[in-house]
C-alpha cells in the first residue's frame, strides 16, 4: 500500500511539473512572451491569463497550543495562458491581463491575512481547506465582475477604475506581499 501512495505521489508531482510558471512579483510585470498556449480562435475573447494560488503548510503542537507555519503562492501558468495574435501590439490588453494576475495576488494576501489572525484547533487541515475555498470563490467572482465590468478592457474609464482600486487594495495589504 505504501508504494502505491509513493508511486501516485511521484506520478502526480511529474504531472504538475509540466506546467511552466511565473510567479507574481511587484517589479516584474507579464509581458505577451508569457502567454505561450496555443490561442483559442473559437473562444470570443483575445486573450486569457491562468492564475491560480497554491498553498502548503505544516503543524505542531506547542505546550497544547497548535502553530501552523504555511507558505502561499500566486502564480501564472505561461502554457495555459495565450493571446491571439492580431493583439500581440495591444498594451492595454497587456494590462488587463496583469491586473488579473493581480488580482489573485490581492486573494492570496487575502489568504495570509485571514491565516494569520486565526487560531487552529486539532483540525488545521480543514480550517485551512475552508479559508482557500473561500477565498477562491471570492477571487472567482471579482475576476467575473472585473471582466464584466471593463468588457474585457474595453470600457477605458472603467478599466482605469478598476487598476487605481486593486493597486490600493494591494497597497493596503502590503504586509502579507509575495517575495
Amino acid at each position: 500500500m505504501r508504494l502505491a501512495a509513493i508511486l501516485f505521489f511521484v506520478v502526480f508531482q511529474t504531472s504538475m511539473s509540466q506546467d511552466k510558471e511565473i510567479q507574481w512579483r511587484a517589479d516584474e510585470k507579464l509581458t505577451w512572451n508569457d502567454f505561450q498556449a496555443k490561442p483559442d480562435y473559437s473562444h470570443p475573447y483575445a486573450a486569457i491569463t491562468y492564475s491560480g494560488i497554491s498553498y502548503g503548510f505544516s503543524a505542531d503542537i506547542i505546550n497544547g497550543e497548535v502553530k501552523v507555519n504555511y507558505d502561499i503562492n500566486c502564480f501564472f501558468v505561461v502554457n495555459k495562458s495565450w493571446v491571439k495574435k492580431r493583439y500581440l501590439n495591444d498594451n492595454e490588453l497587456l494590462v488587463h491581463e496583469q491586473l488579473h494576475f493581480d488580482i489573485t495576488e490581492l486573494f492570496v494576501r487575502k489568504f495570509r491575512k485571514k491565516l494569520s489572525e486565526m487560531t487552529f484547533s486539532k483540525n488545521v487541515k480543514s480550517e485551512i481547506k475552508t479559508v482557500y475555498k473561500a477565498i477562491t470563490k471570492d477571487k472567482v467572482k471579482m475576476q467575473e465582475l472585473y471582466d464584466e465590468e471593463t468588457d474585457h478592457s474595453k470600457k477605458k474609464i472603467k478599466q482605469k477604475e478598476w487598476e487605481v482600486s486593486i493597486a490600493s487594495q494591494l497597497q493596503n495589504l502590503i504586509q502579507f506581499a509575495s517575495k
